[in-house]
């Protein structure tokens, strides 16, 4: 049986990450929130590898909020980079397999990449953004602290089932549009993947058998549309009128990955704008 400990066992990816572990035969999953181990705080982190004794780690715990890691670097540093080493040195000396999520905004700032498609693994990186140069740098210490370590560079994630959320879920945000009648901004030239997180659950255990390195991980976005365009596909789906979404006018952006290696390796995702339309067109 692995014994499989999750990080940020109260963030988004991870709280749905224990409980869908937690129902799979063959694994043992301990999920751990900062009350459990403190990614500030070695002694911490060395406790529960000793204690638990996992053979596989899910690293989800993160500041994944882009302005709260511009406004405070440093802060968001200690847990996106720092608690990052912890883990991925536990992982080495543990011989522990880990996985670790890390995010398309490792991408986002290279310069003459506005509008050049999908990014591939292979091509560099030059983050703009506080939260993309943590994720890289945190990407090179699990290959350098855990060797065999997998780095999943995700999408931005969606849960169309109703939960409490913040502002940042995408299916969230157009569901209580549909029912309010709300009209919301949204940019024009701004190009990502977006994926259901129920799919990327269901890729994670396939994950822990990658070589190790990195991994563009999550739906596609094969037309190119932006996510002003997503959103518009959304709201017809919900039944809703689409001009409820509203053109914002912002630099353009591309943050679209090429998922051919995950496809080579027997994982595919569904194209981005139809998992989002048949998501929310379920009961």
């Amino acid at each position: 049986m692995e014994r499989l400990l999750i990080t940020g066992a109260n963030g988004f990816l991870g709280s749905r990450a224990a409980a869908y572990f937690s129902a799979l035969a063959g694994w043992q999953t301990l999920a751990a929130g900062r009350r459990e181990m403190d990614l500030t705080d070695p002694a911490a982190v060395e406790r529960v590898f000793r204690e638990f004794r996992p053979t596989r780690v899910l690293h989800t715990a993160a500041v994944s909020d882009v302005g709260a890691c511009a406004a405070d670097p440093a802060g968001s540093g200690r847990i996106n980079v720092d608690g990052t080493r912890l883990v991925a040195r536990a992982c080495g000396k543990a011989g522990a397999r880990l996985v670790f999520c890390s995010s398309d905004q490792v991408y986002l700032g290279r310069p003459g990449r506005e509008n050049g498609g999908p990014y591939r693994e292979e091509e560099s990186c030059a983050p703009a953004q506080p939260y993309g140069r943590q994720k890289l740098a945190a990407e090179a210490l699990c290959a350098a602290l855990a060797p065999g370590a997998v780095c999943l560079r995700l999408t931005w994630l969606y849960d169309p089932r109703p939960y409490p959320c913040r502002r940042g879920d995408l299916a969230q945000a157009l569901r209580r549009m549909a029912e309010q009648g709300q009209t919301a901004e949204f940019s024009a030239a701004d190009r990502r993947g977006v994926t259901d997180v129920r799919e990327l659950l269901a890729s994670l255990p396939a994950a822990f058998g990658l070589p190790g390195g990195v991994w563009n991980w999550g739906s596609p976005n094969e037309a190119g549309l932006s996510v002003y365009e997503l959103a518009r596909r959304g709201l017809a789906a919900l039944g809703a009128d689409p001009a409820l979404a509203r053109p914002k006018d912002l630099p353009p952006r591309e943050l679209r990955m090429d998922p051919a290696r995950a496809r080579a390796a027997g994982v595919r995702f569904a194209d981005a704008a139809d998992a989002l339309a048949r998501a929310l067109q379920e009961p």
